[in-house]
């Protein structure tokens, strides 16, 4: 059991017919213990809050539920859009101001966006069955004092005169007005505890408390910032995701499953084990994924519908002041130029749409755009002086410079993007990805789907590569780079190098390698994430080929990763059984070949990038898992989902060619509402990067 010496001062209410306030000391030696190691220790914080008066204490929290379940039945839509929330933060240093720096407070910051924005690059490892969603809920650090002085919204204080931060003892007087912001506590507690706050229910006018260990990113299993996405959701009246006490408590949000006590040993397998047995959560088991769970950052990455509703619910009951406070607290942001193109590569006489992304939009009074800056002509039109979106023809060969000016009334600010535009002769052919990869049986987990599954690196024995054949491109194609779908290590060990290579496939095996590109291990994401590499040269191939990744020797541990694979009679990816492996003693084998008792039909998802030219978009096949659609038929919402966070600009074309939607977002999972458009056909186009991916949905309302 780990224990700390903790000097805390909060205010709680007291009732004598009406509450009033006064404030409570929690005296030093008094022992604050965490009985399930080290992720949060805020039951046993409230219980040493409770304990020092257990009637009080239990009667405002009763009240304060029924207040706020009372707000969530009068006042609450779960199907309308909710303003964002946006809450100003100061963060207090305990501390030597040496070992936090301010760039570890702005990491923490952007993890919180994420995460309460659900634009978290491993969203998209929440199983389906769960109600993942976007709280609307951001935050960002003052720029205001509470006496409306410039600040940085970092503070830096000295612990009881010791710049080591220990025996902190922080009082009530320390914290910002809780009712406009978010006070969090950076301090050495000690215990191995990363965090403690108490729920807004519990005791008002507190702040998270995290050791600097655990805050921003520092490293290791617990130290992706999540430690703050954790007590913040405590802060805005989270319960842990069971309930506390013995386990298979309420937690008081109908969409999370029972669960017995917290998963606190690295990342359970999904579906796992129901922990509550004899309860509703069925066969899908615990959520461990939620942010108010104890697994470790790198597993946690969903909060639920109805835990935004009580987030939202305890803003406007407990906090309501944080409802406009960023307006007077937060800097507004500045004049910004931003735009983009759904394709930036076509053919003569083809066009381009045009679509202004400047922030901030309410304070943009005029636009100046010019299609052709260094005036190489062939452009209907060249200039436009409205905030579009703007369709232009480009009728001329060559690369077009395109700007974009803004203004607000009394500041400008201009974006140029050279040689954004390419344009090549007509019937030129632009680059294509092989593959018939079926993106509705991809889903980014460790437990693997009906259909498909892992082949891993180095195993037991000593496979040092894996390939995938390739018949002989068309006349005229070259291959610039290579696509791959991988696993990496639930607990995010492995180290050394892969490499994605090319071999000649005349002989029917790999032969000859003709390119390789190297990766290291540690860059890649934890869980399965589509890979893009580029050759340092762009490779001609005349002849049958190889492609596929081979491992290095220095690596540890050597199964650190895996590639997606199908199997037996499903043909996920290129085709049934082109699969190669090479042995240990450097001798290539088919996955099918004999003995019976150990081939295997296999396909790995790896995919060359073949191009006429080195230079233009890669026009992906929008069937390869990069961009997931749902539902499709819709009934007048369209979720979209990217494998990784990106800025993408999504365009959304009815069969008649018009544009009815258009945005550009830093984001990897987002929703267009479709409802006030027609039933029918409609494309999606989106453009990531280089990429661009175009899909048929069905909108049927």
């Amino acid at each position: 059991m780990k224990k700390i010496t903790l000097l805390i001062s909060g205010l709680i209410l007291f009732s004598a017919g009406m509450f009033a306030q006064r404030q409570v000391k929690v005296e030093s030696n008094v022992r604050l213990t965490n009985p399930h190691g080290n992720r949060c220790s805020t039951t046993e914080a409230m219980k040493m809050a409770r304990d020092l008066d257990p009637g009080f204490f239990d009667t405002r929290k009763a009240l304060k539920e029924s207040q706020l379940q009372n707000w969530i039945s009068n006042n609450y839509n779960a199907s309308a859009k909710k303003a964002i929330i946006t809450i100003p933060v100061v963060v207090q240093i305990w501390e030597n101001t040496s070992s936090v720096p301010d760039t570890r407070v702005t990491e923490q910051i952007d993890r919180l966006n994420a995460d309460f924005g659900r634009t978290n690059t491993d969203a998209g490892n929440t199983p389906g069955v769960f109600s993942a969603v976007d709280t609307e809920i951001q935050f960002c650090l003052a720029n205001k004092d509470e006496n409306g002085n410039a600040t940085s919204g970092i503070v830096r204080k000295t612990a009881n005169g010791s710049p080591s931060g220990t025996n902190t003892s922080v009082g009530a007087a320390d914290f910002w007005d809780t009712d406009k912001y978010l006070n969090i506590l950076v301090y050495d507690i000690g215990g191995g505890i990363l965090g403690f706050t108490y729920t807004s229910s519990s005791v008002p006018n507190q702040g998270v408390h995290i050791d600097p260990q655990y805050f921003g990113n520092t490293g290791g299993q617990f130290g992706l910032g999540r430690t703050a996405s954790h007590e913040v959701g405590h802060w805005l009246n989270l319960e842990h995701i069971w309930g506390g006490g013995n386990g298979c408590g309420t937690d008081f949000v109908a969409d999370t499953p029972l669960q017995a006590g917290p998963n606190s040993s690295n990342c359970p397998n999904f579906p796992s084990a129901s922990s509550c047995s004899g309860t509703s959560n069925g066969p899908n088991g615990d959520m461990f994924m939620n942010y108010m769970d104890y697994v470790i950052d790198g597993c946690m990455n969903a909060f639920t519908a109805g835990q935004k509703t009580r987030m939202t619910a305890a803003i406007n009951n407990d906090r309501p002041g944080l409802l406009n406070s960023a307006v007077t607290n937060c800097a507004t942001a500045a004049l910004t130029s931003e735009f983009s193109a759904n394709i930036t590569t076509i053919n003569a006489g083809q066009s381009v749409i045009f679509t202004d992304a400047s922030t901030p939009l309410a304070t943009i009074n005029s636009w100046n755009w010019d299609f052709d800056v260094a005036n190489l002509g062939g452009v209907t039109a060249a200039a436009a002086t409205t905030q579009g979106a703007h369709t232009v023809t480009y009728n001329n060969t060559g690369t077009y410079t395109v700007s974009l000016q803004v203004g607000d009334g009394s500041t400008n600010d201009t974006e140029t993007k050279t040689s954004y535009i390419i344009v090549q002769s007509a019937g030129s052919t632009l680059c294509d990805t092989i593959s018939n990869y079926n993106d509705a049986f991809f889903t980014p987990s460790l437990n693997g789907s009906a259909g498909w599954g892992w082949v891993s690196g180095h195993n037991d024995y000593d496979d040092i590569g894996k390939a995938d054949f390739y018949s002989v491109p068309a006349s005229g194609y070259e291959i610039t780079g290579a696509e791959f779908y991988f696993a990496k290590n639930h607990d995010g060990s492995g180290s050394g190098t892969i490499d994605v290579k090319i071999w000649d496939g005349t002989s029917g095996s790999p032969g000859t390698e003709l390119a390789s590109k190297t990766i290291n291990i540690s860059s890649l994401n934890l869980y399965p994430t589509k890979t893009s590499v580029t050759f340092n040269a762009a490779v001609s191939v005349t002849n049958n080929y190889f492609l596929g990744i081979e491992f290095s020797s220095n690596g540890s541990p050597q199964d650190s990763i895996a590639l997606i694979h199908s199997s037996d009679s499903v043909d996920l990816f290129a085709g049934q059984g082109t699969a190669w492996e090479l042995w240990g003693d450097n001798s290539w084998h088919a996955f099918e070949e004999n003995p019976d008792s150990w081939s295997m039909d296999v396909a790995l998802a790896i995919f060359p990038i073949l191009c006429t030219s080195v230079t233009g978009n890669n026009e992906i096949s929008g069937n390869i898992g990069q961009l997931s659609i749902y539902p499709n038929p819709s009934i007048g919402t369209l979720n979209f989902g990217l494998t990784t966070i990106e800025l993408s600009t999504v365009s959304v074309y009815n069969m008649l060619g018009a544009e009815v939607f258009n945005a550009t977002k830093n984001t990897q999972l987002f929703t267009v509402d479709m409802n006030n458009q027609p039933n029918g056909v409609y494309f999606v186009k989106v453009k990531t990067g280089n990429d661009v991916i175009t899909k048929k949905v069905i909108l049927s309302k």
